[in-house]
């Protein structure tokens, strides 16, 4: 057994869904509400929370006694959806627990103290997908399959690359080999290869389990999640070598300082985006 986790949860949506034509490249839509469902269609996201299995049993009584405080039971589940939206919010939260807005949004804070004041021991990773530049095999693979060879590939540049890596539930039986689990195992093992550039990886087989279940997968989706909206809102920043300052989502500016870096350098080592035709140099708000 390895002494590190991966877990990882998803954002975005994982169908080719969105029309595809060179103009998206050359002539991307303004980032405003009209064209939101585009954005919003455009990016995948797979996000990982690096953790050891000592910073695992330390942590996780903390955030089970954190939810506690706050609702009464451990036994909750946190996803960034239901704590944005205002009706998943009143029908997740709010009525069963019997808690104001003001008592959700100051555990919403405590949340994501969890990162803040855990920089070194939780570390995270994400990779974004840009659907636009895969127009020509999106009817062979699909955004899961391309975006599980990167994760697999830039795992092995990381020091934790020997780990179990978890993945949240995404087909109705946890042990299934078809389908969204079969695609990560196949791509796993070797028996699908969209390119990789590793002749073998050194993680564990990967699992599978219910983020309902796991603190940790519920981390990897606040990740996810924030990421995500970070591109949706800023991603023609991000490609932009000419900008001096990287607007940010709120939330994914509190988990900033998280991402693995490289001499304090995020792009392509903690954020890495598929395609990233510009090299850009973002990174942490700290050095």
């Amino acid at each position: 057994m390895t002494n590190n986790f991966l877990f990882i949860d998803d954002s975005g949506s994982k169908d080719w869904e969105t029309p595809y034509a060179d103009d998206f490249v050359e002539n991307p839509p303004i980032r405003d509400v009209q064209n939101l469902k585009f954005w919003r269609g455009n990016y995948f996201v797979l996000a990982g929370v690096h953790v050891s299995i000592e910073t695992l049993a330390s942590l996780n009584p903390k955030i089970n006694k954190l939810k506690i405080e706050f609702f009464g039971t451990k036994h909750i589940e946190i996803k960034s959806v239901w704590l944005r939206n205002p009706q998943k919010r009143k029908k997740h939260y709010l009525d069963p627990y019997k808690i104001s807005e003001d008592k959700l949004l100051n555990f919403t804070d405590k949340w994501y103290e969890i990162f803040e004041k855990n920089k070194k021991n939780v570390q995270l990773q994400a990779f974004i997908l840009d659907k636009r530049f895969y127009k020509n095999p999106r009817q062979k693979f699909t955004p899961l399959q391309l975006l599980v060879q990167v994760l697999f590939d830039r795992i092995e540049l990381h020091p934790s690359r020997k780990c179990t890596i978890v993945f949240d539930q995404m087909d109705s039986e946890i042990k299934s080999v078809k389908h969204r689990h079969g695609e990560i195992l196949k791509i796993s093992n070797k028996e699908i290869d969209l390119g990789s550039f590793q002749k073998k990886y050194s993680h564990d087989p990967p699992r599978f389990e219910t983020s309902k279940n796991s603190n940790f997968l519920q981390l990897a989706d606040t990740v996810a999640y924030n990421v995500y909206r970070q591109f949706v809102d800023y991603g023609d920043i991000w490609e932009d070598k000419n900008a001096k300052i990287l607007k940010t989502y709120t939330f994914f500016d509190r988990i900033t300082d998280n991402f693995y870096n490289q001499n304090g350098r995020i792009a392509g080592f903690g954020i890495v985006k598929v395609p990233s035709p510009n090299k850009v140099s973002w990174g942490r708000k700290t050095k």
